[in-house]
C-alpha cells in the first residue's frame, strides 16, 4: 500500500474511533444538573425537568433518577446529581445506556428512599444499597430474591416504606407466575437498612403472586399491604404489630388489586390496578371498618398515589390511560392532566408516576413515562392549579 494511502486509512480509522468514543460518552453520560424549563400542562403554566424519573418528596426536597444516577432538587431549585449507583457487573449495566433505556422503555432502574439527612437506600440491579451522601460510600446490604430476566424488577415503587419508629419495609415483587411452593415475603430492617429479616411470609396455599404496596399510614399508625394479581391473589389489609399479622379488609376481587393507597383522615382511598376502563374509586371508612366503591370512575388501572393535602391526594393512571386525577376522602375524583399514549406490548406500560411521600411544597409533581411525547419528564404545577384544572367528575 502506498505510504500516502496508509496514512489516509489511519486518519479515517482514527476519526471513526473518536466519533465512536464521542457517541459512547454521550450515550453513557448523565448531566450534572437538570434545570426547570417553562412548559404547559393543558391550559396551565408549568415547568418541566427532562429525562428524569420521580422518586420521593421530603419537605422541600424532591428526589429523582436518570438511569443509575440519583438527583435532588432543593427548595425549588434545579435537580443536581448527587451520585451514580454502581451495581454489580452484569446485564443490569445495560441501564447505563441512554439509547437502550429509550429503545426498550426501561427508565425506572432504581428506587431511591431517603432515610435521614445523610443516607439513602437505593434498590437497583437486584440489590439494596446503603449510600452515604457526604462520602458517596455505597454498601450493598441485601440481594433481592426475585430480579432479572424472567423474574422482574424485584420491588414496586410503593412497595417500600418507613414506619414511625424508623423501621424500613419492602415487599417482594416477581413478575413470573409462581411455581408450586414459592413464598412471597415482606422484609423489615430495624437498623437503617444494614440488615434485613422476614416480617411476614405469604406461603401456599394462601399465597399471592407478588406484593404491590407496603405503606405506612400516619393517620391510623398502621402498616398496610396490597397484593395481586388474580382475584384469589388480590388483597388489601393492615397490621398493627409491625407486620407479624394482618387484618384483611378485602380479598378475592380485582377491586382489591391495588398498587398504592392514599391515607386521609376519614378514609383510605385507592384506584384498583384492574385492567379495565371503568374502575371505581374505592374508600375504606376508618370508623366503620368497611370498604366500598364510590360513584367516581377511573378510565384505567391506577399504579401510583400521593397525598397532597389534608383531605385530598393524587392518583396516577397507567396502561390504559396516562392521566393524573385529584381525589378526596368523600370519593370525588377530577382529572387534572392527561397525556397521549400508544401502548406497546414490548415495552413497560405508559403512565403517570407520582412521588412517594406527602406533597407539602408549593408545587405538585407529575411524571409521565413512555407517552407519545415524553419518555420520562417531571412536570411541576403550582398547587392551586390542581383545584382549577378542568376535568371530569
Amino acid at each position: 500500500m502506498p505510504r500516502g494511502a496508509g496514512r489516509r486509512v489511519r486518519v479515517v480509522v482514527g476519526a471513526l474511533f473518536l466519533c465512536a468514543a464521542a457517541l459512547l460518552a454521550w450515550d453513557l453520560r448523565t448531566p450534572a444538573q437538570v434545570p426547570w424549563l417553562p412548559a404547559a400542562v393543558g391550559d396551565h403554566a408549568a415547568e418541566r425537568a427532562e429525562g428524569l424519573v420521580l422518586q420521593q418528596e421530603v419537605g422541600s426536597e424532591v428526589w429523582a433518577s436518570q438511569g443509575f444516577s440519583v438527583y435532588r432538587s432543593r427548595a425549588g431549585g434545579p435537580f443536581v446529581r448527587e451520585f451514580t449507583l454502581w451495581p454489580r457487573l452484569g446485564l443490569a449495566w445495560a441501564g447505563f445506556s441512554r439509547f437502550l433505556r429509550d429503545r426498550f422503555g426501561y427508565q425506572e432502574l432504581v428506587e431511591v428512599v431517603p432515610i435521614d439527612a445523610r443516607t439513602v437506600l437505593v434498590f437497583g440491579g437486584g440489590d439494596i444499597y446503603r449510600v452515604e451522601l457526604e462520602s458517596d460510600h455505597q454498601e450493598r446490604v441485601h440481594r433481592l430474591r426475585y430480579f432479572g430476566r424472567g423474574e422482574g424488577r424485584g420491588v414496586m415503587p410503593h412497595g417500600i416504606t418507613i414506619d414511625d419508629r424508623g423501621a424500613i419495609y419492602f415487599g417482594e415483587y416477581p413478575t413470573a407466575p409462581a411455581p408450586p411452593g414459592r413464598t412471597i415475603q415482606i422484609l423489615r430492617s430495624d437498623d437503617g437498612g444494614r440488615s434485613w429479616a422476614v416480617a411476614y411470609e405469604f406461603a401456599p396455599p394462601t399465597s399471592v403472586r407478588h406484593v404491590h404496596g407496603v405503606q405506612w399510614d400516619p393517620e391510623g399508625r398502621r402498616l398496610w399491604v396490597t397484593t395481586g394479581d388474580a382475584d384469589a391473589e388480590s388483597r388489601v389489609g393492615w397490621s398493627n404489630d409491625r407486620g407479624r399479622t394482618f387484618h384483611w379488609i378485602g380479598t378475592g376481587s380485582q377491586d382489591f388489586r391495588a398498587c398504592s393507597l392514599l391515607f386521609l383522615p376519614s378514609a383510605v382511598v385507592w384506584g384498583p390496578d384492574a385492567v379495565r376502563r371503568d374502575n371505581a374509586l374505592w374508600l375504606y371508612e376508618r370508623e366503620r371498618d368497611k370498604a366500598a366503591p364510590s360513584a367516581a370512575r377511573l378510565p384505567g388501572p391506577s399504579f401510583y398515589a400521593q397525598r397532597i393535602g389534608t383531605n385530598e391526594g393524587l392518583v396516577g393512571l397507567s396502561e390504559l390511560a396516562a392521566e393524573a386525577w385529584r381525589v378526596d376522602g368523600s370519593g370525588n375524583a377530577t382529572r387534572i392532566a392527561a397525556w397521549a399514549m400508544v401502548p406497546d406490548p414490548k415495552r413497560p406500560h405508559p403512565g403517570v408516576r407520582l412521588a412517594r411521600g406527602e406533597g407539602t411544597s408549593a408545587w405538585i409533581y407529575l411524571n409521565p413515562l413512555r407517552t407519545i411525547h415524553e419518555l420520562s419528564v417531571i412536570y411541576r404545577l403550582p398547587r392551586g392549579a390542581v383545584e382549577l384544572a378542568p376535568g371530569a367528575r
